[in-house]
């Protein structure tokens, strides 16, 4: 049978998204619905969001539950998380609920006590398998079993999926947690994993952005359905029952459905584009871990937190000088990555930091090389990167002459240039070295270089966006905004990249 690329029709979606549950009569809903609020509460109702990395999903989640405990006397606000973290949270009372969880099976219940199952269902979707190849189908569990030798990703600590895919995958099988949705189907577009195992509702509507929607994903059926439901933490315990009323209501008055149809309109509002140069490289080669490479998160990073605030990111590779000459002379609207300086201060706006990393000295292992302070680096030959400035002190040695030194156009040339013996040692970022010395060396190769384990520097790294362009003040403003925002929204993933990094 012949199988259509997916494609996101949410007004046909609707009518089916949710179960609506039976029990209780008209006027005792009517009761609890319009009975007289006795207090508005201005302190909010805050739930963990779970982020599956859709943005409709996200928005359509936010309008109904505003609806609901508006309704009720409350206020709601979200924060989002892993999906595992958020249990934790939810249960300990840090955080008042969450907003959409499967059924809990006893033992979860066991080590979350202070969770309480709204018995309403907000969400109910379809469990699907996604793949590049057309072939592919499945139409239940089992049927997982039938491709071995395919790597398959799904959207880790969500419990449920965790738990199915122990108990149908098969033992000689490889499966991949990606952190959201956005991710592994990246992963999938990019053919590091050969399926991808999740929500349909959110994977649907990940699809229909323009980072996917010239991708031939298909969907290759549904494993199962899953309803989704609120769970409140016991400080709440008796919101419970009217939460479930409203939450009814809500659907027979076809709200929900009139707030799917609305994160619709409001996501895929036409966006602002940014163009961003850049010197970092995505490499082509999958890492043996799988993964992200540095550039790859530091560009989600980037994207995500424009794409908050409405504006669509696209970047040009360029060797570093060119990338930092390009937005310069405003033939794009900003670069990344680079240092703060006095002298790109007079040309440029600076974002927040976007991460802070080491700059470490790479050299080959056959070769002695050792340092603790600059004079100690006299007896070496230093390869640089054209345009790049690496630390203060270090940069006026190599212009005074102090420091002996040749240039390349990139961080490529400079490790032939080791391998050639032209050069003793080269700064590059810790992170962003290995992955080109992945990228441009067979394994055995690859294995000839390490760093010295002393930093030159440990520094923040920025966007920049030019002066010379009118729009850009705003624009800096815009994606700090995001940037704050996607930081306190998902500590998980972005600050834990931001502190982690070497």
């Amino acid at each position: 049978m012949a199988i259509k690329k997916t494609v996101v029709v949410w007004i046909t979606l609707v009518s089916s998204l949710f179960a609506l549950a039976a029990g209780g009569s008209a006027a005792q809903e009517n009761a609890v619905l319009h009975a007289p609020l006795e207090h508005i509460d201005r302190k909010p109702v805050v739930f963990a969001m779970n982020n599956l990395g859709s943005d409709i999903y996200k928005r359509t989640m936010e309008l109904i539950y505003k609806e609901a405990f508006s309704r009720l006397g409350y206020t709601f606000a979200y924060n989002l998380y892993p999906l595992k973290r958020s249990l934790g949270e939810s249960n300990a009372g840090r955080i008042d609920g969450e907003c959409a969880r499967g059924w809990l099976p006893p033992a979860v219940q066991k080590k979350y006590p202070n969770l309480i199952q709204v018995r309403e269902p907000i969400w109910e979707s379809r469990i699907c398998v996604y793949s590049m190849n057309p072939d592919i189908r499945v139409n239940e569990w089992q049927d997982l079993k039938k491709y071995e030798n395919i790597v398959i990703g799904f959207s880790k600590g969500g419990g449920y999926l965790d738990r199915m895919i122990r108990q149908y995958g098969s033992g000689s099988q490889t499966f991949y947690g990606a952190l959201n949705c956005t991710q592994g189907l990246r992963m999938l577009a990019s053919k590091r994993i050969g399926m991808f195992l999740g929500v349909e509702d959110a994977i649907g509507s990940i699809l229909n952005e323009a980072e996917f929607r010239q991708k031939t994903i298909y969907n290759a059926g549904s494993v199962d359905t899953l309803p989704l439901y609120p769970y409140l933490n016991k400080k709440y315990a008796h919101l419970a029952k009217p939460l479930a009323s409203v939450l009814k209501q809500m659907k027979k008055e076809q709200i929900v459905d009139q707030y799917i149809l609305r994160s619709q309109k409001e996501v895929f509002a036409p966006a602002r584009k940014i163009t961003i140069s850049t010197g970092l490289m995505p490499p082509q080669k999958p890492s043996p871990d799988l993964n992200p490479s540095f550039f790859n998160k530091v560009a989600e990073v980037v994207t995500r937190a424009f794409a908050l605030e409405n504006y669509q990111v696209s970047f040009i590779f360029r060797s570093r000088l060119s990338a930092f000459n390009m937005a310069k002379e405003r033939l794009v609207d900003g670069t990344m990555l680079w240092r703060k300086t006095k002298s790109r201060n007079n040309h440029f706006y600076f974002s927040n930091p976007l991460i802070t990393a080491e700059i470490v000295f790479f050299h080959l292992k056959s070769k002695s090389f050792d340092w603790q302070q600059l004079d100690d680096l006299s007896s070496y030959r230093a390869g640089i990167v054209a345009g790049m400035q690496y630390e203060d002190l270090f940069d006026a040695a190599i212009f005074s002459g102090q420091l002996l030194s040749l240039t390349a156009k990139d961080e490529t040339g400079n490790f032939n240039k080791l391998l050639s013996g032209e050069i003793d040692y080269t700064p590059v970022i810790l992170e962003s070295g290995y992955d080109t010395i992945r990228e441009i060396f067979p394994k055995k190769t690859a294995a000839l270089f390490t760093h010295h384990q002393k930093p030159l520097i440990r520094q923040n790294f920025y966007l920049l966006l030019s002066k010379q362009i009118k729009e850009n003040q705003k624009v800096i403003t815009d994606f700090n905004q995001g940037l704050y925002h996607l930081e306190k929204m998902d500590r998980s993933d972005v600050k834990q990249f931001q502190q982690s990094a070497p």
